[in-house]
């Protein structure tokens, strides 16, 4: 999905967000449902494909994947970025 989607985003820079984990060096040892996988979550972008690939497969290193999904923070992130 990532290879068609690229082409329509000129500069390559892609905002990776997770949902649904335990983040090291978290403030509480609550859920997040929302968290940059770069780990900074004020600049959340990485560079092209392999730049989401690299941090997803970082990511799975260090999260404690755990419920209940909560889709909504994300949901309401992404549009955000939508102009309507």
């Amino acid at each position: 999905m990532c290879e068609i989607l690229k082409d329509y985003d000129a500069d390559q820079m892609f905002p990776v967000y997770g949902f649904g984990g335990k983040v090291p060096n978290h403030p509480e040892e609550k859920v997040s449902h929302l968290f940059a996988l770069n780990g900074d979550i004020f600049n959340p972008e990485v560079n092209g494909v392999e730049g989401i690939m690299e941090v997803y497969y970082n990511s799975l290193k260090k999260v404690k994947l755990h419920g209940p999904t909560n889709f909504a923070p994300s949901l309401e992130m992404i549009n955000g970025f939508c102009d309507f």
